[in-house]
């Protein structure tokens, strides 16, 4: 029997019709792609996967639906919505929901602490007016993308006493993580000689962290100027004190 005569535009017909069903990435025509040559007739794409960005979309999508809803009044539904993922994608890569607030927490949480809060203080000459300006900002059109709802760590840590031992940990963990940071850069401005040697640097980031936390707390819509510049204020006092 003879072949029917090959056809580009019947081939890249088929290409440009992708599978129904996958959430993970699938090329168009014109991108980079394998084809399958068991047929000389048709060209078949082979699918290019790429968990990593599915993962961290859903990552993404969950750690804001839970800085949005709580872990109690977080719905798989919204994150599968905001992260246009499939039901099947999300326990490929998470067992449940568990794991994947497991998840959040641990990748994450540490995120938005580098992010917001210790990378400005790296190499820093005086980690002084850097702090005072991270409170400054609170109250500006400058202020951290990811504080519009509050403080992500303050929101979840709220919510602890509804979750198990092993979460509250892995917060707690967070915190930790945050402290240590923090007390670091206080050591160097101590060696540095911009901060006292007589303070202990970890009772210190214990402090302004715990600070930082309850003004955080409280919803931006119940924090107005008069209680942001009260906070500025007193946290400014705070800081002149740790001067030499």
């Amino acid at each position: 029997m003879s072949k029917e005569p090959f056809s580009f535009s019947a081939a890249l017909a088929r290409i440009s019709r992708p599978d129904e069903g996958h959430d993970d990435d699938v090329l168009e025509v014109g991108e980079s792609m394998e084809l399958d040559g068991a047929s000389e007739t048709a060209l078949v794409p082979k699918r290019i996967r790429n968990p990593d960005a599915t993962r961290q979309k859903l990552l993404d999508a969950a750690f804001g639906e839970i800085r949005r809803a709580g872990f109690g009044g977080a719905s798989i539904s919204n994150i599968l919505e905001q992260s246009g993922c499939t039901k099947g994608a999300l326990y490929h890569h998470f067992s449940g929901k568990a794991k994947l607030i497991n998840a959040v927490i641990e990748e994450c949480l540490p995120g938005y602490v580098d992010e917001v809060w210790l990378n400005d203080l790296e190499g820093a000459e005086d980690i002084l007016p850097v702090l005072m300006g991270q409170v400054d900002r609170l109250g500006s059109e400058n202020a951290p993308a990811m504080l519009a709802g509050g403080c992500p760590l303050a929101r979840l840590a709220s919510g602890a006493g509804e979750l198990d031992e092993s979460l509250r940990k892995r917060i707690d963990g967070v915190y930790r993580y945050w402290r240590r940071g923090l007390a670091s850069r206080i050591g160097k401005a101590q060696f540095d000689k911009t901060v006292r040697t007589d303070i202990e640097p970890s009772a210190v980031a214990e402090f302004i962290i715990a600070a930082l936390h309850g003004f955080l707390t409280r919803p931006p819509a119940l924090r107005n100027l008069e209680t942001q510049d009260s906070f500025a204020r007193e946290f400014a006092r705070y800081l002149n004190n740790l001067r030499p």
